[in-house]
């Protein structure tokens, strides 16, 4: 039986519907605690290479340019504070999946799940960094040969080898993007299965997603529409659409894995499934 997307996006909002604190509430302290709260921090360490910009365009000097802005000290800074805010988001949206999954469960999640990945700080940034890293070397291996024969194209003038370059670029993207849907579910594996290493649960999210990409593909763009009107609101519809697509997705993710939907539960006593995963800490991600 394949997947009913209309039903798991009625359970989600179902979910919401009886969900206290309420998942916009939930989703605003999320949103503070991420973009609001690191753009803060960002505006008391100045950006070289934007400062940069605006400096050339007033008609600086190139080379004053440079001596005063790219020192060693200013960019170093600059780098580690990226370096560190990537790493604090990468474990919130751990949390906010963990939110996620609870609230398609309707286990009573609340502002504390948001925290979770602090208790997995390991697995919580490795489960972000790897399937990145995974799916950008899988682009890299088309991009790289589309980007050579683009250049080669533009010396000699031929027009062959720059619609090949650029057909290779556009593989190399595609390429990315499937690789990317194989990984999607490996956070939630993560969360069920507690002593699952990080590299097994990429593993047996890439086993789970044979046959079921396009189907979460379509899931995603089914929410198009709604990311589009948030636009129109100043992000204010987006705290209803994030928990929505979110809780939707843990609904696929239990459907894919589990073969149901979550069943309602009464009194929000967790529910306990039985993983069909079984940890393999010494077999690496099979790409």
């Amino acid at each position: 039986m394949g997947f009913n997307r209309p039903e798991a996006k009625y359970r989600a909002r179902l979910a919401m519907r009886g969900a206290y604190p309420h998942p916009m509430l939930v989703t605003l302290v999320y949103v503070l605690l991420t973009g609001v709260l690191t753009s803060a921090i960002m505006y008391f360490v100045s950006n070289p290479f934007t400062l940069a910009y605006w400096y050339l365009m007033d008609g600086e000097e190139l080379e004053d340019v440079f001596y005063y802005l790219f020192t060693f000290q200013r960019v170093r800074v600059y780098l580690l504070m990226e370096l560190l805010i990537t790493l604090y988001q990468w474990v919130m949206v751990f949390g906010y999946a963990a939110y996620g999954l609870d609230l398609a469960r309707r286990t009573g999640p609340g502002y504390r799940t948001l925290l979770e990945g602090f208790s997995h700080l390991g697995r919580a940034l490795l489960v972000s960094f790897l399937p990145a890293l995974f799916a950008t070397l899988w682009g890299l291996a088309a991009t790289l040969p589309g980007v050579i024969l683009l250049i080669a194209g533009g010396v000699t003038e031929s027009s062959v080898l720059m619609l090949l370059g650029g057909l290779l670029i556009v593989c190399g993207a595609v390429i990315e993007t499937v690789v990317a849907y194989r990984y999607r579910l490996a956070v939630y594996i993560l969360l069920d299965n507690p002593d699952m290493s990080t590299l097994a649960a990429i593993t047996a999210s890439k086993q789970t997603m044979v046959g079921h990409k396009w189907e979460l593909f379509v899931l995603d763009l089914s929410f198009l529409g709604w990311w589009i009107l948030s636009a129109f609101t100043l992000g204010i519809l987006s705290l209803w659409v994030a928990p929505y697509a979110g809780c939707t997705e843990a609904n696929f993710y239990h459907w894919a894995v589990y073969g149901s939907f979550p069943e309602e539960h009464t009194g929000y006593q967790s529910p306990t499934y039985q993983s069909p995963y079984q940890d393999d800490s010494n077999s690496g991600p099979q790409f």
